[in-house]
């Protein structure tokens, strides 16, 4: 069995010697999972932004509605 791996930026290929073939599997699947759970993480920090950037905008608007009735009399 061969792996490929990136080195340097360069993509680099081994082969696996039997004896290491179940061990390097275990860590080739593990790898993949940790790269999944990452993708996952960074999808939903950009959701939570997304709300923050919303309710930052929300509050302008509402500090900017108070501020129009302040200067009104209405307040």
């Amino acid at each position: 069995m061969v792996l490929s791996a990136s080195e340097g930026g360069k993509t680099r290929i081994r082969v696996i010697p039997q004896g290491v073939l179940i061990e390097v599997k275990r860590k080739a699947g593990h790898y993949q999972e940790l790269r999944r759970a990452r993708a996952r993480l960074g999808a939903l920090y950009r959701k939570m932004l997304k709300v923050i950037d919303q309710m930052e905008g929300m509050r302008r608007e509402a500090m900017s509605a108070s501020d129009k009735k302040k200067h009104s009399g209405e307040g």
